[in-house]
């Protein structure tokens, strides 16, 4: 018996050395989900993944950028290009998409009843402002000057009927925003923050993006990473019909895998 427990030691020693340690941040829900789901098929291949979640869609990148994880799986490429942009931060390429998250509008009461002053939240970051607005646009609540341009914010409204009041709010905290702010009659709300107070974009919405949506989520690492060993396991992983059926039977279609 302690021969046996010696050699499952020595076994677990060498397999702590040798395997490779993958640090991937990451949002609660469904990234987060989604990568913890394959763990398993990733040990197999010799990779220890750590998923880090972060509740917030500034602190990923930064992270990614200056080492702190290997990759992250939050965002889509709109929102990268913005925020990298902005930041001045170069090197951070997506390497694969997985899924996409439709966007939906939320009301406490019927959208016949909205009147003039009501209160509707919308992310504040440039990419998903200019999504949140469009969704608006192509369901005639508001009217953009360009409706192509995806950074539009509240300035680029020429026509608001209804004559709302939009209040602009770090993603993350918009939902609770919804949720607990008695003087908020809606909100566009990423679906991965939807998800985490229950809500359902295709049941729970008034109405939301259609499933040929651009913004698919996607894997990004830094760029001298892209073509590294671990990448292309983590890809074999994720891109399989083990997850898209995981991915459909947990979310009920409110997350639509794109391969």
């Amino acid at each position: 018996m302690k021969k046996v427990f010696v050699l499952l030691l020595v076994i677990l020693s060498v397999y702590s050395f040798s395997a490779t340690k993958i640090k991937i941040g990451a949002s609660p829900v469904p990234h987060a989900e989604i990568l913890n789901f394959v763990k398993s098929d990733l040990e197999e291949k010799g990779y220890v993944l750590e998923v880090v979640v972060f509740n917030d869609y500034v602190l990923p990148n930064l992270a990614l950028a200056n080492g702190e994880l290997d990759a992250n799986y939050f965002q889509h490429v709109p929102y990268l290009e913005s925020f990298t942009s902005k930041r001045g931060i170069k090197g951070l390429v997506s390497v694969f998409g997985i899924h996409i998250e439709p966007m939906g509008f939320y009301l406490k009461k019927p959208l016949s009843e909205l009147k003039k002053g009501d209160k509707i939240a919308l992310p504040n970051d440039p990419t998903n402002e200019g999504r949140a607005l469009l969704l608006l646009h192509n369901n005639g609540l508001i009217k953009l000057k360009d409706p192509k341009k995806l950074d539009s914010t509240v300035r680029d409204i020429v026509e608001n009927p209804k004559g709302l009041k939009f209040i602009e709010i770090e993603a993350g905290f918009v939902p609770r925003v919804y949720k607990e702010d008695k003087s908020v009659a809606g909100a566009v709300i990423n679906t991965n923050y939807a998800l985490e107070i229950g809500l359902n974009p295709l049941k729970d919405s008034t109405f939301v993006e259609g499933a040929n949506s651009p913004y698919t989520n996607v894997v990004v690492v830094r760029e001298e990473d892209k073509n590294e060993d671990w990448v292309k396991a983590l890809k074999e992983v994720l891109l399989t019909d083990k997850v898209r059926k995981f991915i459909l039977e947990k979310y009920n279609g409110a997350v639509v895998p794109v391969f």
